[in-house]
């Protein structure tokens, strides 16, 4: 087959006021400048996953904003929540992409050639940290094995790993063992992207390559015991997967246009 090419965003922290910056930087103006630089470099997306923290106030407005810098994509538009954001006002805007109701889990699947593509919610209402329940690995099994894939990818917001940062992994993934184990029990679980930590991360566990993604807008240094932001540009992550495997690489604007406020 054709590769399957993916994008994923993640980490929008967008604003009801468009002029309102989070820690100095123009989150809503950045995520728009993203989309433009992706749309500029001419490559078509068969899927466009969101991986959580859609807005940072949760509000209406915010999730219209975000919906309509999306536009061009929305037809493909796969989205999983972040610690901020609210399951409710997240399907109130985009109940024509995400299926269920209030406060249920938002999760989603689709298939793309050999492989199985699996969106899992990891968002505690009112948490930074994010959490895993047996319930969510009996999901993933029974998606397996409905469709018995050859390949398995899952996206999600909190990674299921340690990143090596004091203060990232200490607002993580609760649970994340019952995700590892399930790494080693199903080789067929090769890559799992995530967001939730602002900068580019690569671990393994079981067979399954672990990756995280720069945001659309403000970046975060691993380093320290202490939340720490870096003027670097905000980028995004390509995913082709294809018969053989799957090749992936974060793409970032080609200048920082803001400097953080630390």
């Amino acid at each position: 087959m054709a590769a399957v090419r993916i994008l994923q965003l993640t980490d929008l922290h967008v604003f009801k006021d468009p002029g309102v910056r989070l820690k100095g930087i123009p989150t809503r103006e950045l995520l728009e400048d993203v989309v433009r630089h992706i749309i500029d470099s001419g490559r078509n997306f068969d899927h466009v996953v969101v991986t959580g923290d859609h807005t940072h106030d949760e509000m209406p407005q915010s999730y219209q904003a975000v919906r309509t810098i999306l536009s061009p994509w929305l037809d493909r538009l796969w989205q999983v929540p972040g610690n901020h954001d609210d399951r409710t006002v997240l399907r109130s805007v985009f109940g024509d992409r995400i299926r269920g109701s209030g406060q249920e889990q938002i999760n989603f699947s689709f298939n793309a050639g050999g492989w199985l593509c699996l969106g899992i919610d990891t968002h505690v209402p009112g948490s930074v940290s994010g959490k895993i329940e047996p319930d969510q690995i009996n999901w993933i099994r029974q998606q397996i094995d409905l469709v018995n894939p050859e390949r398995v990818a899952l996206f999600q917001h909190h990674p299921p790993v340690d990143v090596g940062s004091f203060w990232m992994d200490s607002i993580g993934l609760e649970g994340k063992e019952r995700l590892q184990n399930l790494f080693l029990e199903e080789h067929r679980i090769q890559l799992v992207c995530c967001g939730h930590v602002h900068h580019e991360f690569h671990g393994h566990a079981g067979n399954a390559h672990i990756c995280t993604t720069p945001a659309t807008g403000i970046q975060f240094s691993p380093a320290g015991t202490q939340a720490t932001f870096v003027a670097e540009p905000p980028g995004y992550r390509v995913i082709e997967l294809t018969d053989d495997g799957f090749f992936t690489n974060v793409c970032r604007l080609p200048v920082t246009r803001f400097s953080p406020d630390n």
